[in-house]
């Protein structure tokens, strides 16, 4: 029974590293450098320097990532 106790405190600590650890949405510095420079006229005027959109950027993931533009369907076939 101790074996049970040991194996299960081993995968709880495992799972909560695994949980700690960087979420799968958060972008790298290269790609949040990649929507920087698309958008970098905008970004200047709003005063943002290049190393905090990317610090914001990876801190905020994919909540952080713009929507994409979507065409817009005038129901024409």
């Amino acid at each position: 029974m101790g074996i049970r106790i040991v194996t299960a405190l081993a995968t709880a600590t495992l799972v909560s590293l695994a949980a700690m650890s960087a979420p799968a949405s958060a972008k790298t510095a290269k790609a949040c450098q990649k929507e920087w420079q698309a958008d970098k006229a905008a970004m200047q005027a709003a005063h943002k320097t290049e190393k905090a959109y990317v610090a914001e950027c990876r801190t905020q993931g994919a909540a952080a990532a713009p929507a994409p533009k979507v065409k817009e369907d005038k129901g024409g076939y």
